[in-house]
Protein backbone atom coordinates (compact mmCIF):
# COMPACT_ATOMS: atom_id res chain seq x y z
CA UNK A 1 0.00 0.00 0.00
CA UNK A 2 2.91 2.32 0.70
CA UNK A 3 4.45 1.75 -2.73
CA UNK A 4 1.79 3.68 -4.65
CA UNK A 5 1.98 6.90 -2.54
CA UNK A 6 5.77 6.73 -2.72
CA UNK A 7 5.60 6.39 -6.50
CA UNK A 8 3.28 9.39 -6.69
CA UNK A 9 5.61 11.47 -4.48
CA UNK A 10 8.64 10.52 -6.58
CA UNK A 11 6.75 11.40 -9.75
CA UNK A 12 5.78 14.81 -8.37
CA UNK A 13 9.37 15.40 -7.21
CA UNK A 14 10.76 14.55 -10.66
CA UNK A 15 8.17 16.63 -12.50
CA UNK A 16 8.68 19.53 -10.08
CA UNK A 17 12.42 19.53 -10.70
CA UNK A 18 11.92 19.40 -14.46
CA UNK A 19 9.33 22.14 -14.15
CA UNK A 20 11.75 24.26 -12.13
CA UNK A 21 14.42 23.82 -14.81
CA UNK A 22 11.99 24.92 -17.52
CA UNK A 23 10.51 27.78 -15.45
CA UNK A 24 13.96 29.06 -14.51
CA UNK A 25 15.04 28.80 -18.12
CA UNK A 26 11.96 30.80 -19.08
CA UNK A 27 12.82 33.50 -16.52
CA UNK A 28 16.41 33.79 -17.75
CA UNK A 29 15.32 33.68 -21.39
CA UNK A 30 12.74 36.41 -20.88
CA UNK A 31 15.34 38.49 -19.03
CA UNK A 32 17.85 38.10 -21.86
CA UNK A 33 15.29 38.95 -24.56
CA UNK A 34 14.06 41.96 -22.57
CA UNK A 35 17.58 43.19 -21.91
CA UNK A 36 18.70 42.69 -25.51
CA UNK A 37 15.68 44.44 -26.99
CA UNK A 38 15.99 47.25 -24.45
CA UNK A 39 19.61 47.89 -25.39
CA UNK A 40 18.73 48.05 -29.10
CA UNK A 41 15.57 50.13 -28.64
CA UNK A 42 17.34 52.53 -26.28
CA UNK A 43 19.65 53.42 -29.17
CA UNK A 44 16.74 53.97 -31.56
CA UNK A 45 14.21 55.75 -29.34
CA UNK A 46 14.30 58.76 -27.04
CA UNK A 47 13.92 58.78 -23.24
CA UNK A 48 10.58 60.52 -23.76
CA UNK A 49 9.35 57.56 -25.83
CA UNK A 50 10.17 55.19 -23.00
CA UNK A 51 8.65 57.56 -20.45
CA UNK A 52 5.30 57.73 -22.26
CA UNK A 53 4.97 53.95 -22.45
CA UNK A 54 6.23 53.48 -18.89
CA UNK A 55 3.55 55.86 -17.65
CA UNK A 56 0.82 53.99 -19.53
CA UNK A 57 2.20 50.65 -18.35
CA UNK A 58 1.70 51.64 -14.69
CA UNK A 59 -2.08 51.56 -15.18
CA UNK A 60 -2.02 48.40 -17.29
CA UNK A 61 0.20 46.74 -14.66
CA UNK A 62 -2.48 47.04 -12.01
CA UNK A 63 -5.11 45.75 -14.44
CA UNK A 64 -2.98 42.65 -15.06
CA UNK A 65 -2.39 42.21 -11.35
CA UNK A 66 -6.15 42.11 -10.74
CA UNK A 67 -6.71 39.42 -13.37
CA UNK A 68 -3.43 37.54 -13.74
CA UNK A 69 -3.46 35.33 -10.62
CA UNK A 70 -6.98 35.34 -9.23
CA UNK A 71 -8.97 32.64 -11.07
CA UNK A 72 -5.90 31.14 -12.76
CA UNK A 73 -4.39 30.24 -9.38
CA UNK A 74 -7.70 28.70 -8.32
CA UNK A 75 -7.51 26.37 -11.34
CA UNK A 76 -4.04 25.25 -10.25
CA UNK A 77 -4.84 25.00 -6.54
CA UNK A 78 -8.18 23.17 -6.31
CA UNK A 79 -7.90 19.38 -5.78
CA UNK A 80 -10.94 18.79 -8.00
CA UNK A 81 -11.74 20.95 -11.02
CA UNK A 82 -14.91 20.35 -13.02
CA UNK A 83 -15.89 21.72 -16.40
CA UNK A 84 -18.16 24.43 -15.06
CA UNK A 85 -15.35 25.62 -12.76
CA UNK A 86 -13.16 26.20 -15.81
CA UNK A 87 -15.89 27.89 -17.85
CA UNK A 88 -16.80 30.19 -14.97
CA UNK A 89 -13.13 31.03 -14.37
CA UNK A 90 -12.64 31.86 -18.05
CA UNK A 91 -15.67 34.12 -18.45
CA UNK A 92 -15.11 35.82 -15.08
CA UNK A 93 -11.48 36.60 -15.91
CA UNK A 94 -12.43 37.89 -19.35
CA UNK A 95 -15.27 40.04 -17.93
CA UNK A 96 -13.03 41.65 -15.30
CA UNK A 97 -10.22 42.26 -17.80
CA UNK A 98 -12.65 43.76 -20.31
CA UNK A 99 -14.18 46.05 -17.69
CA UNK A 100 -10.72 47.28 -16.65
CA UNK A 101 -9.76 47.80 -20.30
CA UNK A 102 -12.94 49.82 -20.84
CA UNK A 103 -12.06 51.96 -17.82
CA UNK A 104 -8.60 52.62 -19.28
CA UNK A 105 -10.14 53.53 -22.63
CA UNK A 106 -12.66 55.88 -21.04
CA UNK A 107 -10.18 57.54 -18.69
CA UNK A 108 -7.19 57.79 -21.04
CA UNK A 109 -7.97 61.34 -22.14
CA UNK A 110 -8.57 62.58 -18.59
CA UNK A 111 -5.36 60.98 -17.30
CA UNK A 112 -3.45 62.49 -20.20
CA UNK A 113 -4.69 65.98 -19.28
CA UNK A 114 -4.06 65.50 -15.57
CA UNK A 115 -0.47 64.36 -16.11
CA UNK A 116 0.27 66.88 -18.85
CA UNK A 117 1.34 64.25 -21.38
CA UNK A 118 -0.77 64.40 -24.59
CA UNK A 119 0.68 61.19 -26.06
CA UNK A 120 -0.35 59.18 -22.99
CA UNK A 121 -3.96 58.92 -24.15
CA UNK A 122 -3.18 57.01 -27.35
CA UNK A 123 -0.58 54.81 -25.65
CA UNK A 124 -2.95 53.83 -22.83
CA UNK A 125 -5.85 53.13 -25.17
CA UNK A 126 -3.83 50.62 -27.18
CA UNK A 127 -2.10 49.03 -24.19
CA UNK A 128 -5.50 48.56 -22.54
CA UNK A 129 -5.95 45.65 -24.98
CA UNK A 130 -3.27 43.64 -23.16
CA UNK A 131 -5.42 42.52 -20.15
CA UNK A 132 -8.27 41.09 -22.31
CA UNK A 133 -5.75 39.38 -24.60
CA UNK A 134 -4.08 37.82 -21.58
CA UNK A 135 -7.45 36.77 -20.14
CA UNK A 136 -8.31 34.81 -23.30
CA UNK A 137 -5.56 32.30 -22.52
CA UNK A 138 -5.40 32.48 -18.72
CA UNK A 139 -7.30 29.24 -18.05
CA UNK A 140 -5.43 27.33 -20.76
CA UNK A 141 -2.10 28.40 -19.23
CA UNK A 142 -3.33 27.51 -15.74
CA UNK A 143 -4.32 24.02 -16.92
CA UNK A 144 -0.80 23.50 -18.27
CA UNK A 145 0.67 24.55 -14.92
CA UNK A 146 -1.82 22.34 -13.09
CA UNK A 147 -0.54 19.46 -15.21
CA UNK A 148 3.05 20.64 -14.56
CA UNK A 149 3.65 21.18 -18.29
CA UNK A 150 6.08 24.02 -17.69
CA UNK A 151 8.00 23.08 -20.84
CA UNK A 152 5.04 24.17 -22.99
CA UNK A 153 4.55 27.35 -21.00
CA UNK A 154 8.24 28.26 -21.32
CA UNK A 155 8.39 27.64 -25.08
CA UNK A 156 5.28 29.69 -25.81
CA UNK A 157 6.33 32.52 -23.51
CA UNK A 158 9.79 32.77 -25.08
CA UNK A 159 8.28 32.60 -28.59
CA UNK A 160 5.91 35.47 -27.81
CA UNK A 161 8.65 37.58 -26.25
CA UNK A 162 11.00 36.98 -29.17
CA UNK A 163 8.41 37.87 -31.84
CA UNK A 164 7.36 40.94 -29.87
CA UNK A 165 10.98 42.08 -29.56
CA UNK A 166 11.62 41.63 -33.27
CA UNK A 167 8.49 43.55 -34.22
CA UNK A 168 9.32 46.35 -31.78
CA UNK A 169 12.84 46.73 -33.17
CA UNK A 170 11.50 46.65 -36.73
CA UNK A 171 8.96 49.37 -35.97
CA UNK A 172 11.62 51.48 -34.29
CA UNK A 173 13.88 51.18 -37.33
CA UNK A 174 10.93 52.27 -39.46
CA UNK A 175 10.52 55.42 -37.35
CA UNK A 176 7.37 54.62 -35.35
CA UNK A 177 8.77 56.07 -32.13
CA UNK A 178 7.06 55.06 -28.89
CA UNK A 179 4.51 53.02 -30.87
CA UNK A 180 7.34 50.51 -31.32
CA UNK A 181 7.21 49.72 -27.59
CA UNK A 182 3.42 49.37 -27.71
CA UNK A 183 3.65 47.10 -30.74
CA UNK A 184 6.22 44.99 -28.93
CA UNK A 185 3.91 44.37 -25.97
CA UNK A 186 0.77 43.77 -28.02
CA UNK A 187 2.47 41.40 -30.47
CA UNK A 188 4.12 39.38 -27.73
CA UNK A 189 0.85 38.94 -25.85
CA UNK A 190 -1.14 38.22 -29.03
CA UNK A 191 1.24 35.42 -30.03
CA UNK A 192 1.09 33.80 -26.60
CA UNK A 193 -2.71 34.09 -26.51
CA UNK A 194 -3.09 32.56 -29.99
CA UNK A 195 -0.84 29.59 -29.21
CA UNK A 196 -2.29 28.85 -25.77
CA UNK A 197 -5.86 29.28 -27.05
CA UNK A 198 -5.14 26.67 -29.73
CA UNK A 199 -4.76 24.04 -27.01
CA UNK A 200 -7.21 21.17 -26.43
CA UNK A 201 -9.45 22.96 -23.89
CA UNK A 202 -12.23 25.23 -25.16
CA UNK A 203 -14.59 27.34 -23.03
CA UNK A 204 -18.28 26.65 -23.32
CA UNK A 205 -21.03 29.26 -23.06
CA UNK A 206 -22.02 28.49 -19.52
CA UNK A 207 -21.57 30.27 -16.21
CA UNK A 208 -22.23 29.11 -12.66
CA UNK A 209 -22.86 31.64 -9.90
CA UNK A 210 -22.22 28.89 -7.34
CA UNK A 211 -18.79 28.12 -8.83
CA UNK A 212 -18.01 31.84 -8.91
CA UNK A 213 -18.76 32.11 -5.19
CA UNK A 214 -16.55 29.09 -4.50
CA UNK A 215 -13.60 30.60 -6.37
CA UNK A 216 -14.10 34.29 -5.68
CA UNK A 217 -12.91 34.44 -2.07
CA UNK A 218 -9.60 32.81 -2.95
CA UNK A 219 -9.15 34.77 -6.18
CA UNK A 220 -9.96 38.14 -4.63
CA UNK A 221 -7.44 37.60 -1.83
CA UNK A 222 -4.71 36.66 -4.29
CA UNK A 223 -5.39 39.73 -6.43
CA UNK A 224 -5.50 42.07 -3.45
CA UNK A 225 -2.21 40.62 -2.22
CA UNK A 226 -0.58 41.49 -5.55
CA UNK A 227 -2.11 44.98 -5.55
CA UNK A 228 -0.96 45.73 -1.99
CA UNK A 229 2.58 44.50 -2.70
CA UNK A 230 2.88 46.45 -5.96
CA UNK A 231 1.37 49.62 -4.51
CA UNK A 232 3.69 49.43 -1.48
CA UNK A 233 6.78 49.23 -3.65
CA UNK A 234 5.65 52.06 -5.90
CA UNK A 235 4.83 54.23 -2.87
CA UNK A 236 8.28 53.63 -1.37
CA UNK A 237 9.89 54.80 -4.61
CA UNK A 238 7.60 57.84 -4.61
CA UNK A 239 8.58 58.70 -1.02
CA UNK A 240 12.28 58.63 -1.88
CA UNK A 241 11.72 60.86 -4.89
CA UNK A 242 9.59 63.25 -2.81
CA UNK A 243 12.05 63.57 0.08
CA UNK A 244 15.38 63.48 -1.77
CA UNK A 245 14.70 64.40 -5.40
CA UNK A 246 15.08 62.72 -8.76
CA UNK A 247 18.88 62.38 -8.65
CA UNK A 248 18.94 60.43 -5.38
CA UNK A 249 15.98 58.38 -6.63
CA UNK A 250 18.11 57.52 -9.67
CA UNK A 251 20.89 56.21 -7.42
CA UNK A 252 18.36 54.19 -5.45
CA UNK A 253 16.71 52.87 -8.63
CA UNK A 254 19.97 51.25 -9.75
CA UNK A 255 20.27 49.37 -6.45
CA UNK A 256 16.55 48.54 -6.46
CA UNK A 257 16.60 47.13 -9.99
CA UNK A 258 19.70 45.04 -9.34
CA UNK A 259 18.03 43.35 -6.35
CA UNK A 260 14.66 43.07 -8.11
CA UNK A 261 16.37 41.33 -11.03
CA UNK A 262 17.66 38.61 -8.70
CA UNK A 263 14.23 38.30 -7.10
CA UNK A 264 12.34 38.12 -10.39
CA UNK A 265 14.64 35.51 -11.91
CA UNK A 266 13.94 33.19 -8.99
CA UNK A 267 10.52 34.06 -7.58
CA UNK A 268 8.49 33.73 -10.78
CA UNK A 269 9.88 30.28 -11.49
CA UNK A 270 9.58 28.85 -7.99
CA UNK A 271 6.13 30.32 -7.38
CA UNK A 272 4.41 28.58 -10.27
CA UNK A 273 6.25 25.29 -9.75
CA UNK A 274 5.72 25.44 -5.98
CA UNK A 275 2.00 26.17 -6.32
CA UNK A 276 1.53 23.22 -8.68
CA UNK A 277 3.59 20.79 -6.59
CA UNK A 278 2.19 21.80 -3.18
CA UNK A 279 -1.37 21.75 -4.52
CA UNK A 280 -0.93 18.15 -5.68
CA UNK A 281 0.45 17.20 -2.25
CA UNK A 282 -2.07 19.09 -0.09
CA UNK A 283 -3.81 15.86 0.95
CA UNK A 284 -0.49 14.21 1.92
CA UNK A 285 0.75 16.36 4.81
CA UNK A 286 3.98 14.46 5.42
CA UNK A 287 5.01 14.66 1.78
CA UNK A 288 4.03 18.33 1.66
CA UNK A 289 6.18 19.16 4.70
CA UNK A 290 9.18 17.33 3.26
CA UNK A 291 8.76 19.00 -0.13
CA UNK A 292 8.49 22.48 1.41
CA UNK A 293 11.46 22.03 3.77
CA UNK A 294 13.71 20.52 1.09
CA UNK A 295 12.80 23.30 -1.34
CA UNK A 296 13.53 25.89 1.35
CA UNK A 297 16.88 24.24 2.15
CA UNK A 298 17.97 24.48 -1.46
CA UNK A 299 16.69 28.07 -1.72
CA UNK A 300 18.66 29.16 1.37
CA UNK A 301 21.70 27.20 0.20
CA UNK A 302 21.75 29.07 -3.10
CA UNK A 303 20.37 32.42 -1.99
CA UNK A 304 22.26 33.32 1.17
CA UNK A 305 25.71 33.53 -0.45
CA UNK A 306 24.21 35.57 -3.31
CA UNK A 307 22.70 38.05 -0.85
CA UNK A 308 25.79 38.44 1.32
CA UNK A 309 28.09 38.30 -1.70
CA UNK A 310 26.31 41.19 -3.46
CA UNK A 311 26.45 43.23 -0.24
CA UNK A 312 30.21 42.67 0.01
CA UNK A 313 31.15 43.26 -3.65
CA UNK A 314 28.78 46.19 -4.23
CA UNK A 315 31.67 48.60 -4.89
CA UNK A 316 33.45 46.73 -7.72
CA UNK A 317 30.04 45.65 -9.08
CA UNK A 318 28.64 49.19 -9.32
CA UNK A 319 31.84 50.91 -10.45
CA UNK A 320 32.79 48.17 -12.89
CA UNK A 321 29.37 47.79 -14.48
CA UNK A 322 28.03 51.35 -14.32
CA UNK A 323 31.06 53.67 -13.90
CA UNK A 324 32.17 56.05 -11.15
CA UNK A 325 29.17 58.36 -11.53
CA UNK A 326 27.02 55.73 -9.80
CA UNK A 327 29.25 55.40 -6.71
CA UNK A 328 26.48 56.91 -4.55
CA UNK A 329 24.49 53.70 -5.20
CA UNK A 330 27.05 51.44 -3.50
CA UNK A 331 25.84 51.69 0.12
CA UNK A 332 22.23 51.45 -1.06
CA UNK A 333 22.96 48.25 -2.97
CA UNK A 334 24.82 46.77 0.01
CA UNK A 335 21.78 47.40 2.20
CA UNK A 336 19.18 46.27 -0.37
CA UNK A 337 21.07 43.02 -1.02
CA UNK A 338 20.57 41.93 2.60
CA UNK A 339 16.80 41.82 1.99
CA UNK A 340 17.47 38.77 -0.16
CA UNK A 341 18.24 36.71 2.97
CA UNK A 342 14.63 36.59 4.26
CA UNK A 343 13.42 36.62 0.66
CA UNK A 344 15.16 33.34 -0.15
CA UNK A 345 13.97 31.73 3.08
CA UNK A 346 10.39 32.71 2.30
CA UNK A 347 10.42 32.31 -1.46
CA UNK A 348 7.95 29.38 -1.34
CA UNK A 349 5.61 30.90 1.25
CA UNK A 350 3.09 32.46 -1.15
CA UNK A 351 2.83 29.20 -3.09
CA UNK A 352 2.36 27.20 0.12
CA UNK A 353 -0.29 29.51 1.58
CA UNK A 354 -2.30 29.49 -1.63
CA UNK A 355 -1.90 25.75 -2.19
CA UNK A 356 -3.24 25.17 1.35
CA UNK A 357 -6.14 27.60 0.78
CA UNK A 358 -4.64 30.20 3.10
CA UNK A 359 -4.44 33.08 0.63
CA UNK A 360 -5.83 35.38 3.34
CA UNK A 361 -2.64 34.84 5.35
CA UNK A 362 -0.52 36.09 2.48
CA UNK A 363 -2.76 39.15 2.11
CA UNK A 364 -2.54 39.92 5.83
CA UNK A 365 1.25 39.68 5.74
CA UNK A 366 1.39 41.94 2.67
CA UNK A 367 -0.59 44.57 4.59
CA UNK A 368 1.75 44.19 7.58
CA UNK A 369 4.80 44.65 5.34
CA UNK A 370 3.21 47.77 3.84
CA UNK A 371 2.36 49.35 7.20
CA UNK A 372 5.71 48.60 8.85
CA UNK A 373 7.81 49.42 5.79
CA UNK A 374 6.14 52.67 4.76
CA UNK A 375 5.47 53.83 8.30
CA UNK A 376 9.05 53.18 9.34
CA UNK A 377 10.44 54.84 6.21
CA UNK A 378 8.41 57.99 6.91
CA UNK A 379 9.58 58.05 10.53
CA UNK A 380 13.31 57.92 9.65
CA UNK A 381 13.20 60.05 6.48
CA UNK A 382 14.86 63.03 8.24
CA UNK A 383 17.94 60.87 8.83
CA UNK A 384 18.62 60.27 5.13
CA UNK A 385 17.98 57.75 2.39
CA UNK A 386 20.26 55.12 3.96
CA UNK A 387 18.05 55.14 7.06
CA UNK A 388 14.92 54.68 4.92
CA UNK A 389 16.47 51.78 3.03
CA UNK A 390 17.69 50.19 6.28
CA UNK A 391 14.14 50.30 7.69
CA UNK A 392 12.74 48.87 4.45
CA UNK A 393 15.19 45.97 4.61
CA UNK A 394 14.77 45.57 8.36
CA UNK A 395 11.02 45.04 8.06
CA UNK A 396 11.69 41.81 6.13
CA UNK A 397 13.74 40.44 9.05
CA UNK A 398 11.35 41.82 11.66
CA UNK A 399 8.23 40.18 10.19
CA UNK A 400 9.77 36.84 9.17
CA UNK A 401 9.11 35.33 12.65
CA UNK A 402 5.39 35.87 11.99
CA UNK A 403 5.71 33.71 8.89
CA UNK A 404 7.48 31.06 10.97
CA UNK A 405 4.62 31.11 13.50
CA UNK A 406 2.11 30.67 10.66
CA UNK A 407 4.16 27.79 9.24
CA UNK A 408 4.26 26.14 12.66
CA UNK A 409 0.48 26.36 12.88
CA UNK A 410 -0.17 25.28 9.29
CA UNK A 411 2.28 22.37 9.02
CA UNK A 412 2.45 21.31 12.71
CA UNK A 413 6.26 21.33 12.46
CA UNK A 414 8.49 22.21 15.46
CA UNK A 415 10.18 25.63 15.33
CA UNK A 416 13.60 24.01 15.46
CA UNK A 417 12.88 22.08 12.29
CA UNK A 418 11.54 25.21 10.55
CA UNK A 419 14.79 27.01 11.41
CA UNK A 420 16.88 24.10 10.12
CA UNK A 421 17.19 25.30 6.48
CA UNK A 422 18.81 28.54 7.69
CA UNK A 423 21.57 27.31 9.99
CA UNK A 424 24.19 25.74 7.71
CA UNK A 425 23.90 28.23 4.81
CA UNK A 426 24.08 31.17 7.21
CA UNK A 427 27.14 29.75 8.98
CA UNK A 428 28.93 29.01 5.70
CA UNK A 429 27.98 32.45 4.32
CA UNK A 430 29.44 34.06 7.47
CA UNK A 431 32.71 32.20 6.88
CA UNK A 432 32.64 33.36 3.26
CA UNK A 433 32.02 36.95 4.34
CA UNK A 434 34.99 36.86 6.69
CA UNK A 435 37.23 35.44 4.00
CA UNK A 436 36.16 38.04 1.45
CA UNK A 437 36.60 40.88 3.93
CA UNK A 438 40.18 39.80 4.67
CA UNK A 439 40.92 39.24 0.99
CA UNK A 440 39.49 42.64 0.07
CA UNK A 441 41.93 44.32 2.44
CA UNK A 442 44.89 42.32 1.11
CA UNK A 443 44.14 42.67 -2.61
CA UNK A 444 46.36 44.96 -4.66
CA UNK A 445 44.77 47.69 -6.77
CA UNK A 446 42.99 45.95 -9.66
CA UNK A 447 40.36 47.06 -12.20
CA UNK A 448 36.86 46.82 -10.65
CA UNK A 449 35.66 43.98 -12.89
CA UNK A 450 38.83 41.96 -12.22
CA UNK A 451 38.32 42.48 -8.49
CA UNK A 452 34.69 41.40 -8.83
CA UNK A 453 35.51 38.20 -10.70
CA UNK A 454 38.29 37.26 -8.28
CA UNK A 455 36.18 37.89 -5.17
CA UNK A 456 33.22 35.98 -6.64
CA UNK A 457 35.37 32.95 -7.47
CA UNK A 458 37.05 32.85 -4.07
CA UNK A 459 33.74 33.40 -2.31
CA UNK A 460 32.10 30.48 -4.14
CA UNK A 461 34.99 28.15 -3.23
CA UNK A 462 35.04 29.19 0.43
CA UNK A 463 31.25 28.88 0.69
CA UNK A 464 31.19 25.40 -0.86
CA UNK A 465 33.96 24.28 1.50
CA UNK A 466 32.07 25.76 4.43
CA UNK A 467 28.89 23.86 3.56
CA UNK A 468 30.89 20.64 3.15
CA UNK A 469 32.40 21.16 6.60
CA UNK A 470 29.32 22.40 8.48
CA UNK A 471 26.68 20.11 6.95
CA UNK A 472 27.78 17.14 4.83
CA UNK A 473 24.13 15.97 4.39
CA UNK A 474 23.16 19.35 2.92
CA UNK A 475 26.21 19.26 0.68
CA UNK A 476 25.10 15.82 -0.54
CA UNK A 477 21.53 17.06 -1.11
CA UNK A 478 22.90 19.94 -3.18
CA UNK A 479 24.97 17.57 -5.34
CA UNK A 480 22.03 15.21 -5.88
CA UNK A 481 19.68 18.08 -6.74
CA UNK A 482 22.23 19.54 -9.16
CA UNK A 483 22.66 16.14 -10.80
CA UNK A 484 18.92 15.73 -11.25
CA UNK A 485 18.63 19.26 -12.59
CA UNK A 486 21.35 18.56 -15.16
CA UNK A 487 19.60 15.34 -16.14
CA UNK A 488 16.35 17.31 -16.54
CA UNK A 489 17.90 20.04 -18.63
CA UNK A 490 16.16 20.28 -22.03
CA UNK A 491 18.18 18.69 -24.80
CA UNK A 492 18.76 20.53 -28.04
CA UNK A 493 16.64 19.11 -30.87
Amino acid sequence: MEREPRRVRDDIKTRSLKGLVWATGESFGVALISLGSFVVLARLLSPQDFGIVALATVFVYFCNVLTGHSFADVVVQRPEMEGDHLDTAFWSTLAIASALAAACLAGAGTLSLMLGEPALAGALRWLSLVPPLSALSSVQMALLRRGMRFDVVARVSLLGRAIGAMLGIGMALAGFGFWSLIGQQLAGQAVMTAVFAAGPWRPRFRFSAQRLREMWAFGAQVSLNQVVTGATEQTFNLLIGTFFGATVLGYFTLAWRAVQLVKSLISSAVYHVGLSAFSRLQQDRQALVEAFLNATRISCLVGFPIAIGIALVAEPLVVGAFDEQWRRSIPLLSLMALELIPTFYGVFLSALYRAMDRAAWGLAMAVAYAVVGLGGALAVAPYGIEAMVAVWVGRAFLLMPLHVMLLHHLLAVPYKRLAGPVVAPLAAAAVMAGGLAVMGLALPALPPLATLVLLAAVGAIVYAAGIRLVSPPLFGLALRTAGRAVASTPKAP
